[in-house]
């Protein structure tokens, strides 16, 4: 037994309750961010895989690194006080990364990787973070953006107001995602940091048996463009719990990325997550080759974000069977640059790229919600129509608009829908600052089987327009 501990001990590694562990400085790891440890950390991840697996330990300290390679078995330990930072030379990432299968589907470049693993999991309380650097620059003008395209609206929209349209930022190279997990199983991520990723931070994409658990993710809110907080990206069996993630682009995003037989996303619990965004707090889409089905979203609060809960879907994708309750929602407008309204919640089917629908979105449920908004809640089938869609004890609040190209208009607008019930539903003006473009409670256009029950609102304060409104219409009389 002595000469099986003293054996492990000359390998760089040590038994802890029967688990081999791995410490990062036994390879070569400098706790230095002058000293590239890339070919260390990998070292002890690959000794870790040569034993059947085990723990990968990052002590406490300050370490540089570019791609590493998760391997099947292993936990990535970063200890309290550890931080790995991405470097900013970029022969540091494609290189490394091309070499563990990287292709289009997983990005080239990434801090952490996996492709093909099982019982991968990165704990702790330390952090990733990715150093990403942004630049500002100026956008087209507007006659160069096209005027039918949800951009081109919000151009239009800010020329009419004066505001300014061109500044916008985008990412200097490298701009690697500190963690990309490609066709893994059996993935786990808890309690860890992921601080200021260039690109998408947390991209989970065709894996299996997920677990998110209390981390942190944070970007820049006013210039954090692309760094999205958690993509969800065709997988399926995923809990996401505990988590608090602020970002500039998109908090928590599900998308179906795959054009050629993309897994859909499936079975997917979201709970207890406080979300903020200078985009999108929660998105379904905005790509959406594949399907999202069985899907619940619960005891949430998302702040001060763009817009709330998001569908996009425009590339054939079905959104179906899934639930929203026990929400939470204030959203603000941000700066013109950022896609939102202010609109606590916003679906919408729009085809692109010549597909003939664009997609579906039909048996959705919300249910429960406070929401303070500086837009209203809109669902709007432009190519296709949504399809039995239930919203129950809503309370919205219309705020005044900060920006000054305003936007808002009404408090609940459906456009396109079949089926659509409303129940124990209300609507709250501000009446001390009210918007003089502000129209209706409720517009309903294009409905088929409307049903409302409990349904209350006041005409907006000052508006012409009635209470509640309608245009080709149908109701459901049972």
């Amino acid at each position: 037994m002595r000469y099986f501990l003293y054996l492990l001990l000359m390998t760089g590694c040590s038994a802890v309750f029967g688990q081999a562990r791995f410490n990062v400085l036994d390879y070569g790891a400098v706790a230095d961010t002058t000293v590239l440890s890339t070919q260390a950390i990998q070292a002890a991840i690959d000794a870790c895989a040569s034993q059947g697996g085990g723990t990968v330990q990052v002590p406490a300290g300050n370490y540089l690194s570019g791609t590493l390679s998760l391997k099947s078995n292993i936990h990535l330990q970063l200890d309290t006080g550890a931080t790995i930072y991405a470097s900013r030379n970029p022969e540091d990432f494609g290189k490394e990364a091309r070499a563990i299968g990287a292709t289009d589907k997983a990005r080239a470049e990434m801090l952490i990787g996996a492709i093909n693993a099982h019982n991968i999991s990165i704990g702790g309380r330390g952090t990733l973070h990715g150093r990403a650097v942004r630049e500002a620059y100026l956008r087209e003008e507007a006659s160069a953006v096209p005027a039918d395209s949800v951009t081109g609206r919000e151009v239009a929209n800010a020329v009419r107001y004066g505001a300014d349209y061109r500044s916008k930022f985008r990412r200097v190279a490298p701009s690697p995602g500190l963690i990309n997990f490609t066709d893994c199983t059996g993935v786990s991520i808890r309690d860890i940091q992921v601080v200021e990723s260039a690109f998408w931070s947390v991209h989970l994409q065709n894996c299996e048996r997920v677990n998110v658990d209390g981390i942190y993710i944070t970007s820049n809110r006013h210039n954090g463009v692309n760094a999205d907080g958690l993509d969800i990206d065709g997988c399926r069996y995923v809990t996401v719990s505990n988590c608090r993630i602020d970002t500039g682009d998109d908090a928590l995003c599900l998308k179906t990325t795959q054009k050629d037989a993309g897994a859909a996303c499936r079975n997917i619990t979201v709970t207890n997550c406080i979300l903020t965004s200078s985009s999108a707090a929660l998105k379904i889409g905005t790509e959406s080759h594949a399907d999202f089905e069985d899907i619940t979203v619960s005891n949430c609060v998302i702040a001060g974000a763009n817009r709330g809960l998001n569908m996009i879907v425009r590339d054939g994708g079905c959104v179906r069977n899934v639930l929203f309750s026990n929400l939470i929602i204030r959203t603000e407008r941000k700066e013109t640059f950022w896609w939102g309204n202010g609109d606590p919640v916003w679906f919408t089917i729009q085809q692109r790229n010549g597909h003939p629908t664009g997609g579906n979105i039909e048996n959705i449920v919300i249910d429960n919600v406070i929401a303070h908004g500086q837009s209203g809640i809109r669902m709007e089938g432009f190519s296709n129509r949504l399809k039995n869609i239930r919203l129950s004890r809503i309370q919205l609040y219309m705020e005044p608009e900060a920006a000054v190209d305003k936007r808002a208009r009404n408090a609940f607008l459906f456009d396109g829908v079949d089926g659509l019930r409303l129940t124990d539903c209300s609507v709250h003006w501000n009446t001390e600052q009210p918007e003089p473009a502000w129209e209706s409670a409720y517009f309903f256009r294009r409905i088929n089987g409307l049903k409302l029950g409990q349904v209350e609102g006041d005409k907006a304060p000052g508006s012409a327009y009635e209470a509640f409104r309608y245009e080709e219409c149908s109701f459901n009389e049972e």
